[in-house]
């Protein structure tokens, strides 16, 4: 949605936060910010899970041990298979393809060894909504200028308002208890803030310590 003066100054009003140009400025920029950094969460959430790539990796094994197999079977023994498939593909290649396969085998079991190692360190991923109430709650302390803005009302209604400009499938919990409890817990989750501002346009205002737009736990 396009950030006009109306929604922006919108949004100021939502959070009771007095209407100027240096909020609207800040307003404007950590929207932008914000936006880009919440669809590329999105798009980050999209890649697959250790557990669904242990999974694919597992097919891929069991798929090149059956090949590997069966063909090997049928090459030291009658040859059937090679015969049937000779019109096509010469026994050459056949055999050719059974060793390359036999070769790749142990290197998928090391890959599903090394996936279920990276899933025991790894944090879990970010939902990209819990990210953006993150962000939107920093955003908040960035124009009043509070380092602990709080979690209530006025940044309820102020993140409802930046949540339609920055992606109208962003579900804010209409309920304010339900929005101070997620809120709430993913504050307790995090290990540092959320740079929502552009340091070029804003040097003074980037807080001690920075996160970048990636998901972070």
């Amino acid at each position: 949605m396009e950030l006009t003066h109306g929604r922006l100054k919108a949004a100021l009003i939502a959070g009771k936060i007095p209407v100027t140009d240096e909020a609207l400025a800040i307003l404007r920029a950590g929207l932008v910010t914000i936006t880009h950094g919440y669809h590329l969460n999105k798009v980050l959430k999209g890649f697959k899970t250790e557990t669904e790539l242990k999974k694919d990796l597992s097919r891929l094994y069991s798929a090149c041990r059956t090949f590997v197999d069966v063909l090997d079977t049928d090459l030291n023994g009658m040859g059937q298979i090679e015969a049937l498939l000779s019109d096509t593909w010469s026994g050459s290649q056949i055999a050719r393809l059974v060793e390359e396969l036999r070769v790749l085998s142990p290197r998928l079991a090391m890959a599903i060894i090394m996936t279920e190692q990276d899933q025991a360190i790894k944090p879990r991923r970010q939902n990209p909504v819990t990210w953006f109430l993150l962000a939107a709650h920093d955003l908040f302390g960035e124009i009043t200028g509070e380092d602990e803005p709080g979690i209530a009302g006025p940044l309820h209604r102020f993140t409802t308002r930046c949540a339609a400009l920055t992606d109208t499938q962003i579900n804010v919990p209409e309920s304010e208890n339900s929005f101070q409890k997620r809120l709430t817990a993913a504050l307790a989750r995090r290990t540092g803030k959320i740079n929502v501002l552009p340091r070029i346009i804003f040097p003074g205002k980037e807080g001690s310590r920075a996160d970048s737009v990636f998901p972070h736990n």
